[in-house]
């Protein structure tokens, strides 16, 4: 799915004031799942799990999250080799 077929049904709305840049949005569909991943300058980084919303239900919530002490200028996706 892309980002623009995933706008029409979903969105999400962040703090106030949080910078972004290019690298910081990532779509992923592994195994079928979709997720979402933002992180910003001020280190706060969130997972979504899209899905279409039903009547009453709240705005988005990530289905994770974390802050860091750093700036998140970039994520990506993948396995990771040391």
């Amino acid at each position: 799915m892309s980002l623009f077929k995933a706008c029409d049904w979903w969105a999400a709305v962040l703090g106030e004031g949080e910078e972004f840049d290019q690298g910081c949005l990532l779509n992923s569909s592994g195994h079928g799942l979709y997720k979402t991943v933002v992180g910003n300058y001020m280190g706060m980084l969130r997972v979504f799990s899209p899905h279409p919303a039903k009547p009453g239900e709240p705005g988005p919530q990530p289905a994770t999250g974390g802050a860091a002490r750093d700036p998140v200028i970039q994520v990506e996706v993948g396995k990771f080799f040391s």
